[in-house]
């Protein structure tokens, strides 16, 4: 979307991720070369520092940072604009109207898309009693494994250290995150699922894990269910998004207007829907805004058009200006 607005774009990546971030600057330059475009219009810094990336980012005219908070901080206090993203952890509603069965493998498809690094991934699913039990059986019809308590304390142990993600676990496949806590999984397992009740710190599986693992919530009433999506999100995760699979339209507009997110993706798979698909007119991008909820400044999808000047020209049009009294008759009758 640089490039379609006529702009270049350095790119400083963070250092765990330079040499991937060089590979694909270095074809997008082959690319431009090919067609005898500027090379030098796409750049990757090779060697990132946070001296660098914030020198970059007071020098530059725009910055779009999609990193952690402390950096979308930096970018804000740099002195040059900036469009920040927030922290995700989605959380995903099933209410006794969806399809069971089509639920489930959305969930599995956008589960364990890219390894569930996406921040649009399902964190947590917060699914009505009385459809608990089916539920977990169609997840477990499409690759899911149950943990059990004891399992389920040995992989907390190996996902967190000192209360923090352990890096070590991040865009890791199933089969390595349950190697690495000693729990035996079916060779055909493609994600975790833990049951949880309890929300915040003492709690991490409640919130974003960057990883094929899923936290399974259940609720009775639909207020629970709101409840529940909001106090996931205020732990990590507010005013980024959300997600329903229901047929019961009272329970989407309930969710829309009483959660602070941004987005709430309908019956769909949603890391595949969150940044835009041909099949539901989200607009396409990786950098979305949680707006004032997630401490951005804006709440869309950042596009191109976000990364424009426009310049507008006003001439004279035909007017129907209206008088005083049509403005201010009631106030002017009071006044006589």
């Amino acid at each position: 979307m640089d490039l379609k607005t006529r702009n270049a774009i350095i790119l400083a990546p963070h250092p765990r991720t330079k040499k991937t971030n060089t590979h694909i600057v270095n074809i997008i330059r082959t690319t431009l070369k090919k067609y005898n475009a500027p090379e030098n219009l796409v750049i990757g810094i090779e060697e990132p520092t946070l001296e660098s990336t914030n020198e970059l980012m007071k020098q530059c005219d725009l910055v779009v940072a999609t990193g952690g908070g402390a950096l979308v901080k930096s970018a804000y206090s740099s002195g040059t604009p900036a469009y920040g993203v927030g922290q995700g952890n989605s959380v995903v509603v099933v209410d006794e109207t969806a399809d069971l069965k089509d639920a489930a493998n959305k969930v599995m498809r956008s589960k364990t898309f890219d390894f569930a690094t996406s921040c649009s991934t399902e964190n947590s699913l917060v699914i009505q009693k009385k459809i608990y039990a089916e539920f977990i059986a169609c997840l477990k019809g499409e690759g899911g494994y149950l943990l059990s308590p004891e399992q389920k304390a040995k992989l907390q142990q190996v996902m967190w250290v000192d209360q923090h993600l352990n890096a070590k676990i991040i865009a890791q496949s199933v089969q390595t995150i349950a190697n690495a806590a000693g729990i035996n999984i079916p060779e055909d397992c493609k994600f975790i699922m833990v049951e949880e009740s309890q929300i915040g710190p003492e709690a991490p599986f409640s919130g974003e894990k960057l990883s094929m693992v899923v936290a399974l919530f259940q609720y009775d009433h639909f207020q629970e269910a709101i409840d529940h999506v909001n106090e996931i999100t205020n732990y990590h995760g507010r005013g980024h998004s959300c997600g329903i699979h229901s047929f019961n339209e009272e329970h989407i507009k309930q969710l829309a207007l009483a959660t602070k997110t941004s987005r709430i993706m309908v019956r769909q798979p949603q890391c595949l829907a969150n940044s835009g698909a041909w099949t539901n007119g989200m607009p396409m991008t990786l950098t979305l805004g949680c707006g004032t909820w997630g401490g951005n400044a804006s709440s869309s999808n950042i596009t191109w058009k976000d990364l424009l000047n426009i310049t507008w020209i006003s001439s004279p049009i035909e007017h129907n200006m209206p008088t005083d009294e049509e403005l201010f008759g009631e106030i002017m009758l009071k006044d006589k």
